[in-house]
């Protein structure tokens, strides 16, 4: 058995590729079955609509309205519409889960032991889950009304 032999057995990598890098084992592909296919797409639809969002919520509070004009009231009566609400609890969705798969294919690229790998997706995942909670929680239930009562 040759050294390149003896690699390739003890990775599971495969065969190594000209130019560098490994060629998937039979059958890796089927292993994690649509997930990955999912994940791609989710990140191309995401980041469109993250586009979108974003941009229109930055053009209507500092073009529009301006900063200059910002005030609690003007917050208050657009917050009142459940319509704003949902828009905002799916802008704070789409980029938390946005970022976490970005930060998922880090993962998945810098770190090579399978056991710290799932420790680190799992950190990751519980923090931003927490996080995801929380906000649409605050999103949902916040009483604008309190901080504008005399």
């Amino acid at each position: 058995m040759s050294t390149t032999e003896i690699h390739v057995e003890d990775t599971g990598r495969g065969e190594r590729r000209p130019g560098g890098g490994f060629q998937a084992p039979e059958g890796a592909l089927q292993k994690k079955g649509k997930f990955e296919l999912y994940s791609w797409l989710f990140m191309r639809l995401s980041g469109l609509a993250l586009i979108f969002m974003s941009l229109y919520h930055l053009v209507w509070w500092n073009l529009m309205v301006g900063v200059e004009h910002l005030s609690a009231e003007l917050v208050l009566a657009r917050w009142n519409n459940p319509l704003w609400r949902t828009f905002n609890i799916g802008l704070a969705t789409f980029a938390l889960l946005h970022g976490v798969n970005g930060a998922r294919y880090s993962v998945e690229d810098y770190i090579r032991a399978p056991g710290k790998r799932k420790a680190a997706k799992m950190v990751l995942y519980a923090i931003v889950g927490i996080t995801l909670l929380w906000g649409v929680f605050a999103l949902l239930t916040f009483d604008f009304t309190r901080g504008l009562r005399s």
